[in-house]
C-alpha cells in the first residue's frame, strides 16, 4: 500500500502565499517526530510511505494537495493539533475533492481529546485515538485486505446512520524499544532552523527519549498523560545511528520532559559517557528534579542547554496553574545551571487566569533576576481537555472571559483569555514588554555577544531580526532592511565588512 502522511500547512506563517520569517522560526523548528515513528511501523511492514511537513516545507494547502496527487496514495494521514485544526480541515476537504474514494485518517492530539468536534465534518473517515503506530498499520492493512472496522481497537469513525462510532480503547504498549527509529530520511533535515539563540552544531536533529508526562499543569494538553521512557541503552543506539548515518553533530531532546527524574538522566549521561558519543544536545527539565550535580554530570556528557518550563514569576499563580514549584526552587535550578555553563532557557506565560498586570510585571522583574540566558513567552491560551478548561467550565466568569472562542493558528501570540481588569491590548503590551526588557539588557546583549565567533554568526542574528523586532515591537519592519538601508546594496556583507 502506498502511504503519505502530513503535517499540515500552517496558515499564520504564510502571507501572500510566502512563508512569514518570523512565524518561520517560531514553527519550523523540529521534525513531526510522531508521523515518521508511525511511518517507519509502515515500512517496517512492507509499505511504501511518503512524507509532507507542510508548515516547514512552507507549502500553502494547494501545493501540499498537488504532492498528494502526485504521490497517488491508497491512504492519507494526517496530523493536527488544536491550533492547526482549522487548516487541517480545509486540507481534507480540498483532498477529498480530488480523490473521493481514498480514505483519510487522522491522528494526533486535537482528535484524541475532542473526537465530536474533529470528526464533525464528513472529509475525515476515521480518527486514531491516542498512539498511531499499531492503530494506522491495522487501518492501513484493512485498506488493503478489507475487514471489519470495529475490530480495530483505539480508533472513531462515522457509521451508515451518521453516528460517530467509538471501538474500544487501545492500551498504550509500555516497551518503547520495541519500536524501530522514526524514518527521517523521508523528510529533508535541511528544513528545520532553530532561532538563532538555539543554534550551536549543524546538522541538527531532534529527538524524543519518552512519552508522556506525569505532571498536572493546568494549561496543558499532555497532563497526567502516562509516562514511558526508552531505556539508556536505546536512547543512545538511536544517538549513535543519528551520528553516524547522518553525521548529527546536536539533538534536541524534545520530550514532553527530558528530565523526569534523577536517576533516568543519570543512567543516559553515564552510557553516552561509557561510549564515548561525541554529540551536543538540550533537553526539557523540571527545575525540582535537577541539582548541581546532576547538572554537572548532563554538560559531561555534552549537554549545552536546559529549557525550564517555569510560567510565571508569582508564587500565587504558580500554585493556581498546579506547577508544584516556587520561585525559590526556579531562582535554584537556573543559578545552578548556568554555573555549570548549560545556558539555561526558561518558558513564560502571561495572562494566566488570576494574572493581573502586577503579576505580569512582577513575573517580568524575576525573570530578569536570575540567570537566564533566553526566554520563550507565550500568552496564556484555554486548550481542550485540559484542567484549565476544567476550572472554566466549573468557574470561568471568577476569572475573566474569552474574547476569541477559536483555538486557531496565532492563539499563543494573541489573546483568546482575558483575566478580568485587563484588556487584550495590554496583554500584548506586556508580552512584548517582557520581551524587550529581558533581551535589551547590558548581561543579556552580553550573554549573545560571547556566541558570536565569527561573521557567519552575525549574519545569523541579522537574518532573524524579523523575529527580534515583531517579538520586541509587534512590527515586521526588519532591521537588515534597515541596515542595508545604512550600507547600501551591500547588505549584510557591507555591514560586517565595516
Amino acid at each position: 500500500m502506498r502511504v503519505i502522511l502530513i503535517n499540515p500547512p500552517i496558515d499564520c506563517v504564510l502571507e501572500n502565499g510566502n512563508a512569514s520569517p518570523v512565524t518561520s522560526y517560531l514553527f519550523y523548528n523540529s521534525a513531526p517526530l510522531g508521523l515518521l515513528y508511525i511511518a517507519s511501523t509502515l515500512e517496517a511492514a512492507g509499505h511504501t510511505v511518503s512524507a509532507i511537513d507542510g508548515a516547514a516545507e512552507q507549502l500553502n494547502v494547494a501545493k501540499v494537495v498537488q504532492r498528494v496527487v502526485d504521490f497517488k496514495p491508497d491512504v492519507i494521514g494526517i496530523g493536527s493539533f488544536t491550533v492547526s485544526f482549522e487548516t487541517t480541515r480545509r486540507l481534507a476537504e480540498k483532498l477529498k475533492s480530488v480523490l473521493p474514494s481514498v480514505p483519510i485518517v487522522l491522528g494526533s492530539y486535537h482528535v484524541t481529546l475532542v473526537p465530536e468536534d474533529a470528526m464533525a465534518d464528513d472529509h475525515f473517515d476515521v480518527g486514531v485515538l491516542g498512539e498511531g503506530e499499531h492503530t494506522m498499520l491495522e487501518l492501513v492493512e484493512h485498506y488493503e485486505h478489507g475487514g471489519d472496522l470495529s475490530q480495530i481497537a483505539g480508533i472513531c469513525y462515522r457509521e451508515a446512520d451518521g453516528n460517530l462510532h467509538f471501538t474500544p480503547k487501545r492500551k498504550k504498549f509500555k516497551d518503547l524499544d520495541q519500536l524501530p527509529f522514526p524514518s527521517r530520511h523521508l523528510l529533508p533535515p535541511n528544513i528545520y532552523r532553530p532561532v538563532p539563540v538555539d543554534e550551536h552544531a549543524f546538522p541538527k536533529f531532534s529527538m524524543v527519549t519518552s512519552r508522556g508526562c506525569p505532571h498536572a499543569c493546568a494549561f496543558c494538553q499532555k497532563s497526567r498523560s502516562g509516562y514511558r521512557s526508552h531505556s539508556p541503552e536505546f536512547i543512545v543506539d538511536e544517538i549513535e545511528h543519528l551520528v553516524r548515518d547522518f553525521g548529527v553533530r546536536d539533538i534536541a531532546f524534545v520530550d514532553s520532559l527530558f528530565c523526569a527524574n534523577k536517576r533516568r538522566v543519570h543512567a543516559i549521561c553515564d552510557e553516552i559517557l561509557r561510549r564515548g558519543v561525541k554529540v551536543s544536545w538540550t533537553c526539557s527539565s523540571r527545575v525540582e528534579v535537577v541539582d548541581k550535580p546532576l547538572l554537572e554530570k548532563m554538560k559531561a556528557a555534552g549537554c549545552w542547554r536546559t529549557r525550564f518550563g517555569v510560567e510565571s514569576g508569582s508564587d500565587r499563580v504558580l500554585d493556581f496553574i498546579s506547577k508544584g514549584i516556587t520561585k525559590e526552587k526556579i531562582r535554584n535550578a537556573i543559578t545552578w545551571a548556568d554555573e555549570v555553563g548549560l545556558r539555561p532557557k526558561a518558558f513564560f506565560m502571561v495572562g494566566h487566569m488570576p494574572d493581573t498586570r502586577e503579576s505580569i510585571l512582577e513575573t517580568i522583574e524575576f525573570a530578569k533576576s536570575i540567570p537566564l540566558h533566553d526566554v520563550t513567552v507565550q500568552i496564556n491560551t484555554i486548550l481542550p481537555e485540559t484542567p484549565q478548561e476544567e476550572v472554566w467550565k466549573r468557574e470561568g466568569e471568577k476569572w475573566g472571559r474569552v474574547v476569541n472562542p477559536s483555538t486557531d493558528e496565532k492563539s499563543f501570540w494573541e489573546p483568546t483569555f482575558v483575566p478580568w481588569g485587563m484588556e487584550p491590548r495590554e496583554i500584548i503590551e506586556l508580552h512584548r514588554r517582557f520581551y524587550r526588557e529581558f533581551y535589551f539588557r547590558p548581561i543579556t546583549l552580553a550573554r549573545h555577544a560571547e556566541n558570536m565567533k565569527s561573521w557567519a554568526d552575525v549574519r545569523k542574528y541579522v537574518a532573524a531580526s524579523n523575529l527580534f523586532t515583531f517579538l520586541f515591537f509587534n512590527k515586521e519592519q526588519p532591521a537588515l532592511e534597515k541596515l542595508r538601508q545604512m550600507f547600501g546594496s551591500g547588505g549584510v556583507d557591507a555591514a560586517a565588512a565595516k
